[in-house]
């Protein structure tokens, strides 16, 4: 489960020789949007809000110049808005989380206001009454913005993309709001290849990059509905000579029961500070085989310890750490229960 790569990063900590490194992990982390078991079709529509000072749909920036776009494709708001939406439905099928999804770009006119209103409950179980399906998915509103930047030194030329979309997810038959969230990405682009030469061609245009950036967006919002990997990091502790560095070199070949075997020598309570970060990365090791419960053991050992020795630092340290290891086996639970319904 654990995709492993090293990041060594060394910080004294005090007036102590011992030292800390990082190391990166890929952990599985549930969806943020817990779907009701019963839900089998799902509709997708573009709500078509618009905020008051919302108004540069057609206008770009060119070397930190504002510029009004020329040609610009009828309907492109619409134009982009379906490739989002479409683009969520497609992850969402991929994933099979509903066995249908309907998608409706247009069931809303274009409407403006200085706040957005909620839709109410009465509406959104007519919406989705007429067509057929348990849960209504809407993009209540969608902006982006393209900027082109001139080469500076080094660096060559440069386009972003900055899109924001506010989604809203709402479960009529309880009248229940399962999530509302606000996304903001950034899409960037420059000319230089991976040899540092210049290519030009690299750069798409506006409405290229306006249609690669709605995609994203769409993307970006699918993942809050299905568990994605996610790249985190933990710490353990080091020191030269000893046990310590050998057990690091069994770390970096991950080779977590020679370590074990290493810091276990050293986790009797009356080592002291070396028994508490023995104790701590115990814990880690332990993580890194999933074996949670034992982790979370070795963390109560070295709470203890630092406790005795009155090691306030310490017992924030391995707090946060108790709290990380807690949350992933919620997490975990939370996967697996998504996986069951």
């Amino acid at each position: 489960m654990n995709k492993v790569v090293l990041w060594a990063i060394f910080a004294l900590l005090a007036s102590s020789c011992t030292v800390y490194k990082e190391y990166s992990i890929d952990v599985l982390q549930p969806g943020k949007i817990t779907i009701p078991r019963e839900t089998k079709k799902a509709a997708i529509v573009y709500r078509n809000f618009k905020y008051y000072n919302d108004t540069l749909q057609h206008y770009y920036k060119r070397n930190f110049r504002l510029k009004k776009a020329r040609r610009d494709p009828a309907r492109l708001d619409s134009t982009l808005a379906n490739i989002c939406i479409n683009k969520l439905a497609a992850d969402l099928k991929k994933h099979k989380t509903f066995d249908e999804i309907r998608i409706f770009p247009e069931l809303f006119k274009m409407h403006r206001g200085r706040k957005m209103p909620m839709l109410n409950a009465k509406l959104t179980k007519k919406i989705a009454a007429s067509f057929g399906v348990d849960v209504l998915i809407s993009l209540e509103t969608y902006s982006y913005f393209y900027s082109e930047y001139p080469a500076t030194g080094e660096n060559g030329k440069s386009n972003k993309v900055i899109t924001a979309a506010v989604w809203a997810v709402f479960y009529p038959n309880t009248s229940e709001l399962l999530d509302r969230k606000t996304m903001v990405d950034t899409v960037f682009w420059n000319n230089m290849n991976d040899d540092g030469s210049y290519n030009q061609n690299k750069l798409p245009p506006r409405i290229p990059a306006l249609k690669m950036a709605s995609q994203l967006a769409g993307e970006s919002y699918a993942r809050r509905f299905f568990s994605s990997w996610q790249t985190v990091k933990r710490i353990y502790f080091v020191s030269s000579g000893g046990d310590f560095e050998a057990a690091d070199k069994y770390v970096q070949k991950g080779e977590w029961d020679k370590a074990i075997e290493l810091w276990k020598r050293n986790a009797g309570e009356n080592n002291g500070k070396k028994a508490i970060r023995a104790c701590y990365n115990l814990a880690f090791a332990y993580e890194m085989k999933d074996e949670l419960d034992i982790s979370e053991k070795w963390l109560v050992s070295a709470q203890k310890i630092a406790e005795k020795y009155h090691k306030k630092e310490d017992r924030k340290t391995i707090l946060k750490y108790w709290k990380i290891i807690q949350q992933r086996k919620k997490d975990i639970a939370l996967i697996n229960q998504q996986g069951e319904e």
